[in-house]
């Protein structure tokens, strides 16, 4: 938060300056309000979390939970900005995003000033050419975020489990040290490319590194996107317990879709298959019980018992990666002055090739299948351009079976119900 609030006081401070040029504040507060029921099947019991790894004991277990809460970012991310650009002449125009997250319900961001894009563009009649920090086309934030246009709920998590698009696909977040380039709009088709350099040892195999190339289609009824993007996983540093090769198998994402305008209703399809992504790049119930934070903990406590490093820790925890296939059907419509949606999703998932080869380098066998299935209602409400209410309603179901090393057949489920407020400014 000091960070941003240092931003705030240096762009205050230079305010006379930039009035020069067309300098806009802009933002989003989103709060609400709800409520989410979990059922983890026999999670409680306890998940195995690899013995043949580490040599000793370590579980991860989890209990039903029923939570009431306020939250921020339902349906869309809190946020503020600036952004500018001044005209250099020919044609020629430059300009800048600032833009950081909030949390609207406690105030605060998570310590990164501009987390959501920062970013200085060049354009003209070639495009625009932009570097910085910046949300991937197959993402929900930032100015270059796309995938968006092919579901009803977007990108936001709507508070829950809902049949939007990060739920059901793989969905690649923010880069630093990304070049991007869009070309410019031929008869409402464009094409955009991205590199993402990483964070810490640019173009070093110490990162990950990012590469997209897609294309979007406006005109008319009917909206397309395609894209195709693959991370450069890092793989410097990695342990030869888990990794006998010379390299980290990069992922793959090739989604396709669009929407076509009844003016009845909109309806929305989604396609994207998936390959070598980390299971917890996939939202749901599943990312919250066994693919997220928590079992990385576990992980490394297990290992750190055991005498191995933070390195080998970390390795494990990015084990667990899947190839498949997830599918998204939704639909908006106008009703009672506001826009009623709908949405059904489903994800079929296995353990991807690296997984099951680093099992078996490791000596032993490691195997995953995963099956989602999400059905999603919503409505939303403008009182003004400005300012709308919404509520949505949702269900999840996972199927997921472990084997190997890991076993164990669990069904975890929740439903959610939110409500909310947001304002634009």
């Amino acid at each position: 938060m000091k960070k941003t609030l240092a931003a705030v006081a240096v762009l205050g401070a230079f305010a006379g300056s930039a009035l020069a040029a067309d300098v806009q504040l802009y933002g989003i507060v989103d709060t609400g309000l709800g409520y989410n029921h979990v059922d983890v099947d026999n999670f409680d019991k306890g998940v195995n979390l690899g013995d043949p790894v580490f040599g000793g004991s370590g579980t991860y277990s989890a209990s039903d939970s029923d939570s009431f809460s306020m939250k921020s970012g339902q349906q869309s991310g809190s946020r503020f900005g600036f952004k500018g650009t001044e005209d250099l002449g020919n044609g020629l125009t430059v300009g800048f995003i600032l833009e950081n997250g909030i949390l609207s319900d406690s105030g605060v961001d998570d310590g990164v000033a501009f987390n959501r894009e920062s970013s200085l563009f060049v354009q003209g009649s070639f495009g625009r050419f932009a570097m910085g920090r910046l949300g991937s086309i197959n993402n929900g934030q930032s100015s270059w975020a796309k995938i968006g246009m092919i579901n009803a709920f977007g990108t936001s998590s709507w508070g829950g489990i809902t049949a939007q698009v990060s739920n059901l696909m793989s969905t690649a977040g923010q880069w630093d040290n990304m070049i991007a380039y869009e070309t410019p709009d031929f008869a409402g088709f464009k094409v955009f490319a991205q590199y993402g350099m990483g964070t810490k040892n640019e173009n070093e195999s110490s990162n990950d590194r990012y590469y997209a190339i897609g294309a979007t289609y406006n005109n008319g009824p009917f909206a397309g996107y395609f894209a195709v993007d693959s991370i450069n996983y890092q793989t410097a540093g990695l342990n030869n317990r888990f990794q006998n090769r010379d390299n980290v198998d990069d992922s793959l994402t090739v989604t396709l879709g669009g929407s076509y305008n009844f003016e009845v209703a909109k309806v929305y399809l989604g396609v994207q298959y998936f390959d070598e992504v980390k299971l917890n790049s996939l939202g749901g119930v599943t990312k919250d019980l066994i693919g997220g934070h928590d079992m990385n903990k576990a992980y490394n406590a297990s290992a750190e018992d055991e005498g191995y490093s933070t390195v080998d820790a970390l390795t494990v925890g990015n084990f667990l990666k899947v190839k498949g296939y997830g599918v998204s059907l939704t639909a908006d419509a106008p009703v009672a002055g506001g826009k009623a949606m709908f949405g059904v999703g489903y994800v079929d998932a296995e353990a991807a090739d690296s997984m099951t080869d680093m099992a078996k380098d490791a000596g032993y066998s490691a195997d995953l299948d995963l099956k989602r299935y999400i059905v999603s209602v919503g409505y939303d409400y403008p009182f003004s351009k400005r300012t709308d209410v919404y509520a949505v309603a949702s269900y999840s179901q996972d199927q997921l079976e472990l084997k190997g090393a890991y076993s164990g057949d669990w069904d975890p489920s929740t439903y959610s119900l939110y409500v909310g407020l947001r304002h634009k400014f």
